[in-house]
């Protein structure tokens, strides 16, 4: 019974093994700081739009301007990755984001700033992190043994995920009781203090840029791979489908808060929190299934559900009917849908191409900024409950034309 026992508490440590690497760890902190300004700095930046312009229609350009440079950045910056020091890397982005969104706040608290200052310190934004993505990535490789890889993994998305529920609720909280621009200056802060943990990582591998190697080549093989596969090419679909349409209402939440639900900045950091929760409770559920053999059904059943809720969020008037609505939102998108896609695809890619179709999968969240602008342009032409339903529709239509009615994924051996 006791070596029973001991057994269950060893297997129960396990969860949180790779965070015996003191590297690791540091990262993870770092890691956690991170996904917290992350998840404050559009709810600020959306409530900062609206009140400046008062528009959706300008809230959703601004999100295009940070989405845009993400494009160009989700394919090379992989390769920028692997030829830099990752580590340096990545202080470096955290000092330029936070050094940004400093600024915005002086200009904010001073009186001083304009549209066009959001606009151009967004696009930075964008570029920035068109950078560090690929090099946060790919450095947890460098920070851990193999053994513990997929465990860091898990633990690095556990923390996104964390972040995502405290970030938009923390700077709905401190936009209600003390403004904009103090948020902002609190958002910088939280950025530039993650960058302590960074300073003490030590004896990562050194690495020399390949010589001779032809980009556009590398990046061409990754491609081909991708439309010579039929599964990465439908998964892949179906994500840059799914990120267009059905995901873009989160960078566009404030609006359609204020508008639809008439709630403020607190409220509508609740109903982010929501999509947070509901996305580690599927995490969650997900892990306990353990490798579970139809990996496809459930993929094409959680994008399907994830549009049904999305609509019937679009039209609820009530807040708290609409929280736990995005709870399930959250749990068949982030919770289910992305997970297994990345699972998909490694499963079935070559290990010499992986980086390169995973850089290109990357593009999913640059395409989900994008949507922003046509969601909140027919928002503006017609209502924001058409708009949300429409894009949920579309979603929808592409999940069953590149997942049912083409043979792809019920012929995938899992």
């Amino acid at each position: 019974v006791v070596q029973s026992q001991t057994s269950k508490l060893s297997r129960r440590f396990q969860i949180f093994s790779a965070l015996r690497h003191s590297n690791f760890r540091l990262f993870w902190l770092n890691g956690a700081t991170q996904a917290m300004a992350q998840g404050m700095q559009f709810l600020i930046l959306g409530w900062l739009v609206l009140d400046i312009t008062g528009s959706s229609y300008q809230l959703g350009l601004v999100i295009f301007a940070f989405g845009l440079p993400n494009i160009p950045f989700a394919l090379l910056g992989g390769v920028i990755a692997d030829r830099a020091n990752r580590l340096k890397l990545l202080i470096l982005t955290r000092i330029c984001v936070s050094t940004l969104i400093f600024a915005l706040a002086i200009l904010r608290i001073s009186d001083l700033l304009d549209i066009w200052h959001v606009y151009a310190v967004v696009f930075l934004l964008g570029t920035i992190q068109g950078l560090n993505m690929p090099a946060r990535q790919a450095i947890v490789g460098d920070l851990v043994e193999r053994d513990d890889m997929m465990n860091a993994v898990a633990l690095h998305t556990m923390v996104n995920q964390t972040g995502q529920i405290i970030g938009p609720a923390a700077a709905g909280g401190i936009i209600e009781l003390v403004g904009i621009g103090p948020a902002l200056l609190v958002n910088a802060g939280l950025y530039l203090s993650g960058i302590g943990f960074l300073l003490f990582i030590t004896g990562l591998p050194r690495r020399s840029a390949a010589k001779g190697v032809n980009l556009l080549a590398e990046l061409g093989a990754g491609l081909q791979c991708v439309r010579s596969t039929p599964i990465l090419l439908t998964v892949i679909g179906m994500t840059l489908a799914f990120a267009f349409f059905a995901l873009s209402f989160r960078q566009v939440m404030p609006a359609i808060a204020q508008e639809v639900l008439e709630i403020g900045a607190g409220g509508t950091g609740l109903l982010l929190l929501a999509v947070g929760l509901g996305s580690l409770f599927g995490n969650l559920i997900l892990a306990g299934l353990g490798d579970f053999r139809r990996k496809a059904g459930l993929l094409m059943a959680s994008v399907l559900l994830q549009s049904v809720f999305l609509t019937l969020f679009a039209w609820s008037p009530w807040p708290w009917v609409s929280w736990v609505i995005l709870l399930f939102v959250g749990a068949m998108s982030f919770g289910f849908f992305v997970p297994l896609v990345v699972t998909l695809i490694q499963l079935n890619v070559p290990a010499e191409l992986r980086g390169r179709v995973l850089s290109i999968l990357g593009l999913a969240p640059a395409v989900h900024y994008l949507g922003a602008l046509p969601l909140a342009l027919a928002a503006n032409a017609i209502s924001w409950p058409v708009a949300v339903t429409a894009g949920a529709a579309l979603s929808m239509l592409v999940a069953l034309w590149l997942g049912v009615w083409r043979p792809v994924l019920r012929r995938v051996a899992e």
